[in-house]
């Protein structure tokens, strides 16, 4: 009975079938038993995949196991920009930033990374390697990358931007200004905690720092205020080992106006 059950699942096996039944599982039709094969298989082929199935996958799941496993530079730069799912965005750029900085163990040799910062023109990247990076050298480099940017001007309309999210309202004068406000004043405060030799504090804002620089139009130089902030913190070392970027937070309000002053009714008085 056996050997006419296995004749007949020979028989009735077409070829779509076999080819199926032989894919390895990270090639499976579900989502789940990728993710799963991904993260805990050390199949060779598989290890050689993981760029390009982090960057076509169609389950963003799957791109974000697949870019996690190889913690790919170029991948993770690729899908800062171009993935269309906003959480896989935002971990791929912190991953893009920690490599980049040198904070991550499967970052590239130094050297690399001088010569791929000649090319970035995210200025939210630039200033995360000048002030977070803990090798002198780079953080020198991307210091001297934004004074020197800062006095370029506004760029034509071409320029590649490497961000992964950036949102039009900002180009707009008003809330341009709003935000350049609120750069200016936190900036101001890491100045002042650097001024009285309290470093811990000047870190404390570094992280709001970075949250605003995020959402600043490419095309417009970086308010210099931020730069000089950034100059200054040049004296004081990175905390700790990580300086990965925090998660960014799409500002769907921002409003640093004076509250209207509040006068009390008849019926408090």
């Amino acid at each position: 009975m056996a050997h006419g059950e296995a004749a007949f699942a020979r028989r009735h096996t077409t070829p779509s079938m076999a080819n199926k039944q032989r894919q390895p599982v990270w090639l499976h039709d579900n989502a789940l038993f990728r993710c799963t094969a991904i993260e805990l298989s050390n199949d060779a082929q598989l290890i050689a995949q993981l760029p390009r199935l982090a960057m076509s996958d169609p389950a963003p799941a799957v791109r974000q196991t697949a870019l996690l496993r190889c913690n790919d530079l170029v991948a993770a730069q690729h899908l800062s920009h171009n993935d269309p799912d906003e959480r896989t965005r935002v971990r791929a750029r912190q991953l893009y930033f920690s490599l980049m900085a040198g904070t991550h163990h499967n970052a590239p040799t130094l050297n690399d990374r001088l010569r791929l910062l000649q090319g970035l023109t995210d200025p939210a990247l630039v200033l995360h390697l000048a002030m977070r990076s803990h090798e002198l050298s780079l953080r020198e480099a991307a210091q001297q990358q934004l004074e020197h940017r800062q006095y370029a001007g506004p760029t034509g309309g071409s320029i590649h931007v490497d961000r992964a999210d950036e949102d039009p309202i900002f180009n707009k004068a008003r809330s341009r200004a709003l935000l350049r406000r609120a750069i200016v004043t936190v900036a101001h405060e890491i100045e002042s905690a650097l001024s009285t030799h309290d470093q811990a504090n000047a870190w404390k804002w570094v992280d709001a720092l970075e949250r605003f620089v995020a959402d600043w139009p490419v095309r417009w130089p970086l308010p210099h205020y931020a730069i000089r902030a950034s100059r200054l913190l040049q004296t004081a070392p990175p905390p700790g080992p990580a300086g990965v970027l925090p998660a960014p937070t799409r500002r769907t309000v921002v409003s640093l106006a004076r509250p209207p002053h509040h006068r009390p009714s008849a019926s408090a008085a």
